[in-house]
């Protein structure tokens, strides 16, 4: 690595180390977050040698994407969703501009670049080291002072000996310390300039090697993990041909995959059938098997989505023994669709047991899940119809991406409790025999994106709940107006400036 280029690096990460300092040190997660991630896209893309492959340019966007929730909501769940695609994004696009290309590759490949970059990440640091000084060029900005570096050197050993007396002259003589406290009315703990000078080095030292691999240090892995570019152009042009000459040991089984996907599409057929006339026969039917909702809905529901997730990987798995073909497309399709059936199937489950009982927050990751198993199903179709089934881990990792910044936009503790609220001053939302209350011990624990919700609808609930809730209230009140991270510039968030303005409204205690 260039000297020049690694001084340039070591800048970086310690303009990016300071600014996650001055951000995050004594502040609540809010705007903090996404502003430092769009640095960060900044630094590397600034760092990086490019030209970036246009297909990769999405990454940058789903990295600050990713962030922006966080300021949003207060969901412990989501900010630590979004900091993983946040992560996820960061590494990727390091590699992007680092010239790797991340988004055209296989899966298998794709896994083993973020392994090795985040082992770079890890160690890159001491290569930037190694390197910031080999034309000694940090050397000479100390030999330019001439003269005035033994002054320099005078004051930095002679501030501790000041601080020393300045300490015993102002413990002797009360003028003097009068003095002083009117010359230091800004109170400046002596302890902290340490302790956010080692926060900001800790940090500097992962964040280098970040910009190390967006600098190109990323592309050495490529040889050593077989990942030449050139091969990746072969198989993204002439698609899953290419890929199947690879393993050609693996089609002596053909016959026997495509009859283990033909069996399998039969007991699903059978399965479908008996929904079909079971399941989906309506509130009589219900009835008919003598279980409540709780029982009917929770009964084989883990176990049906369990199905559809190894269907799944059932068709990967005898697509690569099998290879493309017309059986293979047919029986994969019928496959497919029936699991599709199996997956409403759990889903109109799910349904029955919230329309009696309303909404948690497991019920509704639950229900994402559903609906990134329904994108996943209809991916794998498209793509076994094309023939492009090496794209499905591509296809499957945009689909989770989506969604899960489709659920942190969203909110899923203000969606909770607001369809809950609803339920309690709409009653026919409730279906007959379910649950008709309001469960204020759950509510009150969601946190603030809850509290506007609550707040509103504080004098619709029964007098027990309204007590429950009231006090949750006014203890979150308390919590925002004493918590200093909670005041700091970089802490706004949107969910608690609308609680704290919701709060407002309530009685004073």
């Amino acid at each position: 690595m260039e000297p020049r280029i690694a001084r340039r690096i070591l800048a970086g990460a310690l303009v990016l180390a300071t600014a996650a300092n001055l951000l995050f040190d004594g502040a609540a997660i809010g705007i903090n977050l996404p502003i430092w991630v769009a640095l960060a896209v900044v630094a590397l893309g600034i760092v990086g040698p490019g030209p970036v492959d246009p297909v990769d340019s999405w990454l940058p966007v789903v990295a600050v994407a990713a962030a922006v929730p966080p300021a949003l909501w207060t969901d412990p769940t989501i900010v630590a969703l979004d900091r993983v695609v946040v992560l996820v994004a960061l590494l990727a696009w390091a590699l992007a501009v680092g010239g790797v290309r991340v988004t055209r590759r296989a899966a298998e490949e794709v896994v083993a670049l973020g392994g090795w970059c985040g082992l770079l990440v890890a160690v890159a640091a001491a290569r930037v080291l190694g390197s910031a000084n080999a034309d000694h060029g940090l050397e000479r900005p100390v030999a330019s002072l001439g003269r005035g570096l033994p002054v320099l050197r005078g004051l930095l050993v002679a501030a501790p000996v000041l601080a020393v007396f300045t300490l015993l002259l102002a413990s002797a003589d009360a003028v003097f310390s009068r003095g002083l406290e009117l010359a230091t009315e800004v109170v400046v703990d002596p302890v902290d300039p340490l302790r956010r000078s080692v926060w900001i080095t800790l940090l500097a030292w992962p964040v280098a090697g970040l910009l190390a691999v967006a600098a190109g240090v990323g592309s050495t892995v490529v040889a050593p993990l077989g990942l030449g570019d050139a091969r990746v152009v072969e198989v993204a042009v002439r698609g899953d041909e290419t890929r199947s000459a690879a393993v050609p040991w693996l089609r002596r089984w053909r016959t026997d995959a495509l009859t283990v996907l033909v069996a399998v599409d039969l007991l699903f057929a059978v399965f479908v059938a008996l929904q079909v006339a079971y399941l989906f026969g309506g509130r009589d039917t219900l009835e008919l098997t003598g279980l409540t909702y709780s029982a009917y809905a929770r009964q084989g529901y883990f176990q049906l989505v369990a199905v559809v997730v190894l269907a799944g990987l059932l068709l990967v798995g005898i697509h690569a023994v099998a290879g493309p073909g017309r059986v293979m497309r047919a029986g994969g399709l019928v496959l497919l669709g029936l699991t599709a059936v199996i997956l409403v199937s759990a889903a109109y489950r799910l349904y029955l047991y919230q329309a009696a009982y309303g909404w948690t927050e497991l019920r509704f990751y639950v229900a994402a899940s559903i609906a990134w198993l329904g994108a996943a199903i209809v991916i794998a179709a498209a793509l076994l119809v094309t023939q492009r089934m090496r794209w499905l881990p591509h296809g499957l990792a945009v689909a989770a991406v989506v969604i899960t910044l489709g659920v942190s936009y969203l909110g899923p503790q203000a969606f909770v409790v607001h369809q809950n609220v609803a339920r309690v001053l709409d009653p026919s939302l409730v279906a007959p025999g379910g649950f008709s209350g309001f469960d204020a011990e759950y509510a009150v624990g969601l946190g603030y994106d809850s509290v506007p919700v609550l707040v509103a609808a504080l004098d619709r609930f029964e007098p027990a709940d309204r007590r429950t809730v009231l006090q949750a209230l006014e203890w979150r009140r308390q919590v925002l107006d004493d918590d200093p991270g909670f005041e700091h510039w970089a802490a706004w968030n949107v969910a608690r400036e609308r609680a704290r303005e919701a709060l407002g409204s309530l009685p004073s205690p």
